[in-house]
């Protein structure tokens, strides 16, 4: 049997000339594997909040769909029994379409 100038058996002193948990640099290998994992997980959830997130600024504006669609019917409706004219008519819905995509 050899014996290593770095104490222990092998080349590095361990056995197996310097192979095995000493590969990794006494789990400094494995730290940094699970810090990468973790700041790859976290890249996932912020890109996936902000996919999300993309359209929150027709939200802020205070029009969705559904609120546009609404205002519009009760537009109509007002026009239908005579309440308002044909020029208040298209000039609020030019309003109700041009604020539900600013």
């Amino acid at each position: 049997m050899m014996y290593g100038r770095y104490g222990g058996f092998g080349g590095y002193g361990g056995y197996g000339g310097g192979y095995g948990y000493r590969m990794m640099g006494y789990g400094w290998g494995i730290l940094l594997m699970l810090g990468l994992l973790v700041l790859i997980i976290l890249g996932i959830v912020a890109l996936s909040r902000y996919i999300r997130n993309s359209g929150a600024r027709y939200k802020t504006a205070g029009y969705n769909d559904n609120q546009r669609v609404h205002s519009i019917n009760i537009l109509n409706e007002r026009y239908a029994k005579g309440e308002i004219s044909r020029e208040d008519y298209f000039r609020m819905r030019s309003e109700i379409d041009k604020d539900s995509y600013q």
